[in-house]
């Protein structure tokens, strides 16, 4: 049992550096005054330049992994996110610090795709489930932390605060020590080397196999919510300060409370999808659209407050889903397919500026609150769609009940 939960607690803290790039997002105006030779835009690549390099790593974690192991692979990510991390807190040179950033992305691409396929490996169905949903809670749990801690160092000098990053450090040594060996054929095939820790078994307890056109479609959906799932970030503030029933700073305290309701959701992701199970997807999406139209008909921040509360855990709750049902029904490819769901996500939330503003242009909206009112209806579509998709496999419903 005592393993079992080390075990856990190891797998799930390298979550905890997996969204902590964009926690120096603060700095960018000290660092500008400090770097006042550099253009601005470039000073602002340091908060947006891990992303783009997230992206190409995730594409490449796989091939590491295959030639590595798992755990070597996912180790060495975690080691140049400590390194990478801390340049920035001990060199002054700008070229050196936005190299470090780079890297920085490219050590948390090294391992983001391949924590999904570990957990799948030593846990199944409803624990595998959960584990899932907490490793979604860890890394919303992270982020508000991270935040937080940067703002506070950021009191003394900019470069204090990167030394938010030693987190990396403790996370390096517990996966060292306490998650076994698992080489690359192991994934969803054998046990561990110990043989303590449960297989994930796949031929036995997986969901029947995902079509790459299945698959497609759910990369579709999530590029979509993402979208849609950032315009609260992108135009709340907007939306509260033009309608005049909110300012900056509740703007900012909205974008805490979607933390908030995403870190519930992982926290209680087993335990809805217990209860949801094939409906999870329309369900999170019915939920979500509810929130836009909370956010898109809001004159007060109490309801934009509650409106960010059940967005971040409907997003939540939907992004958990994906993994698990990719790792139980994609076999062999889990790793390669969790890799481009990840890279969807990224693409999603980079782009998501421009994807507002081609809904904006489509829908030709007049009014600071159209965004929303047009965003409420196409989950509400989608969710009536993904009812129906349901509706009409009853026998693939049923075989996935058997199996879970």
């Amino acid at each position: 049992m005592k393993k079992d939960l080390l075990l856990k607690i190891s797998i799930l803290s390298a979550s905890l550096v997996v969204v902590s790039g964009g926690a120096i997002a603060a700095n960018i105006p000290a660092m500008a005054k400090t770097f006042a030779d550099v253009p601005l835009q470039t000073v602002e690549m340091l908060s947006t330049i891990p992303s783009l390099f997230i992206i190409i790593s995730v594409l490449m974690s796989n091939l590491f992994a295959r030639y590595l192991g798992y755990k070597r692979t996912i180790l060495i990510g975690i080691a140049i996110v400590l390194v990478s991390g801390i340049i920035p807190a001990l060199i002054g040179n700008f070229w050196i610090i936005l190299v470090s950033r780079a890297l920085f992305g490219f050590g948390v691409g090294m391992f983001n795709s391949l924590l999904v396929a570990i957990i799948s490996h030593f846990y199944e169905g409803d624990e595998r489930a959960a584990m899932i949903g907490y490793q979604s809670a860890f890394e919303g749990l992270s982020g508000m932390f991270m935040t937080f801690a940067v703002g506070q160092l950021l009191k003394v000098h900019w470069q204090t605060s990167f030394w938010v990053y030693l987190i990396a450090l403790p996370v390096f040594i517990l996966f060292l020590l306490f998650v076994p060996n698992v080489a690359y054929d192991e994934i969803g095939k054998e046990k561990p080397a110990d043989g303590e820790m449960k297989s994930s078994a796949f031929q036995k307890n997986s969901e029947p196999a995902l079509s790459k056109r299945d698959f497609l479609g759910y990369i579709v959906l999530l590029v979509i919510a993402v979208i849609i799932y950032m315009s609260i970030a992108v135009k709340g503030t907007t939306l509260m300060t033009t309608l005049g029933y909110g300012d900056a700073t509740d703007g900012s305290n909205i974008l805490a409370l979607i933390g908030v309701g995403a870190m519930s959701a992982g926290f209680l992701f087993g335990k809805v999808y217990r209860i949801t199970r094939t409906y999870t997807l329309p369900i999170s999406f019915s939920v979500m659209s509810v929130g836009m139209f909370l956010i898109a008909s809001s004159n007060s921040v109490l309801q934009t407050s509650i409106a960010a509360v059940v967005c971040g855990f409907s997003f939540r709750t939907f992004l958990p889903y994906l993994f698990n049902k990719v790792s139980t029904s994609s076999a062999g490819n889990a790793a390669y397919r969790t890799s481009l769901i990840l890279v969807g996500f990224n693409i999603g939330a980079a782009f998501s500026p421009y994807g507002i503003v081609v809904l904006e242009r489509l829908f030709q909206v007049t009014s600071v609150r159209g965004i929303f009112y047009i965003e409420a209806a196409i989950l509400l579509g989608l969710a009536v769609f993904r009812f129906v998709v349901n509706l009409r496999k009853p026998r693939e419903n049923a075989q996935i009940a058997a199996a879970e």
